[in-house]
């Protein structure tokens, strides 16, 4: 009898450790790169709808490494980083108000450094990122340096950490709450595994005398991946005052952070050309061979937030050989780039085809329920005098 109860408890443990065994097989390749695309339904498109001309400046660039659509005293502009100048240039989307600039100092007492990002606080204030890594400034509308707040004090889960503003909208703001948010990267060493664990954002008040903290632990299957700085080009957005939502370059999937639950959630958002990116054999510090690695590699950059449409946008880009049938290198800008479209509850429902060497997809807005793109590609500008933008508007099919 004490046998046969000794053997049935031995086989009672076989099944749960097989059944185990077999739950974290799944979980572990659940979470496994994959190239391959992921199928979807196609339910939306986008189609041209108007032109955008915005005459500039002989001081100014019809290129510009971050741009926002934001609204002062109820009057939408196209705000525009200048760093020749050290200036925002404020465009005004409606023809009631006349375009101003804000010019910063490098040094002084209002220095705030060489310019890189920027959001609105409210109709008075600016918050700006610069070049010294380790600060964000609070200014008004004359560029007079109103608050510095801290951001090297904050201790980061395992790795220290610096703000980078490679990422496109690399600076976020939740209005009510005045928080902001900085994207992150370790500080140090980042070709090996397990750097880009920790977390990836850090969280600070942008009142007299608010906090800082780091929030948006990566999941546990990023430990192993090594994609050196080809990470760093994602793109995140805020919904909803809500949602935190972070794209990364070489992952299908986006990665969706609820502010209020503390939560982490995954959603399919890749394009139907390819799937996850494998990362360098051997990454290098080298620029040149991460520079190859990012033309002739699939990729993804900007996330684009719709809130009049309750949408999100995510560029992709497919790869192409670094050296052009000219003989001359590649760049970003050569890759053949599609719009994904992805609705309020996160599911992909639609993708658009660009024309290559067509658009410069880096400068983007929404406005008017219409996503804006610049049709200044450096291969085929038609202006160097104006900013010129088409506006694609979404369509049920």
């Amino acid at each position: 009898m004490f046998t046969d109860i000794l053997a049935f408890i031995m086989i009672e443990r076989i099944i749960y450790y097989s059944v185990l065994f077999s739950i974290l097989i799944s979980c572990q390749k659940k979470h496994d790169l994959d190239p391959n695309p992921r199928d979807f339904s196609s339910k939306m498109t986008l189609v041209p709808a108007d032109t955008l001309t915005i005459p500039i400046g002989y001081r100014s660039n019809v290129y510009s490494k971050y741009i926002k659509k934001v609204e002062i005293n109820s009057t939408p502009y196209l705000g525009v980083v200048n760093e020749n100048t050290n200036e925002l240039e404020f465009y005004a989307l409606s023809e009631k108000e006349d375009d101003f600039n804000v010019r910063f100092q490098l040094d002084g007492p209002n220095a705030v450094g060489q310019l890189k990002a920027f959001e609105v606080i409210s109709d008075s204030t600016l918050l700006i990122a610069s070049t010294y890594r380790i600060r964000l400034y609070v200014t008004d509308f004359d560029g007079n340096l109103k608050r510095t707040i801290k951001t090297d004090n904050p201790e980061r889960i395992d790795k220290p950490y610096v703000q980078i503003y490679y990422s496109n909208q690399p600076l976020v703001i939740d209005k009510d709450k005045q928080d902001a948010y900085v994207f992150t990267r370790v500080d140090t060493d980042y070709n090996g595994p397990g750097i880009w664990s920790g977390t990836m954002f850090l969280q600070t008040s942008t009142k007299k005398d608010g906090s800082n903290n780091h929030i948006f632990k990566l999941p546990s299957h990023f430990d192993s991946y090594i994609h050196g700085s080809h990470f760093c080009h994602g793109s995140h957005v805020l919904m909803d005052d809500r949602y935190l939502v972070l794209g990364i370059t070489f992952y299908n999937n986006i990665l969706i952070y609820d502010l209020e639950k503390e939560d982490m959630m995954e959603r399919k958002a890749g394009s139907k050309y390819f799937g996850d990116v494998f990362p360098m054999d051997e990454p290098k510090s080298t620029s040149d061979l991460h520079e190859k690695f990012y033309i002739t590699s699939n990729s993804y950059r900007e996330v684009v937030s719709d809130d009049f449409n309750q949408m999100l946008y995510r560029l992709a880009y497919r790869g192409v050989d670094y050296i052009g049938p000219d003989g001359q290198r590649r760049n970003w800008d050569n890759k053949q780039p599609s719009v994904i479209m992805i609705n309020s509850d996160f599911e992909k429902v639609g993708e658009v085809d660009l024309p290559i060497n067509t658009i410069y997809t880096r400068m983007n807005f929404t406005h008017d329920g219409k996503l804006y793109l610049s049709l200044n590609h450096p291969d085929n500008n038609p202006s160097e005098d104006q900013m010129v933008f088409v506006g694609f508007k979404p369509e049920e099919l």
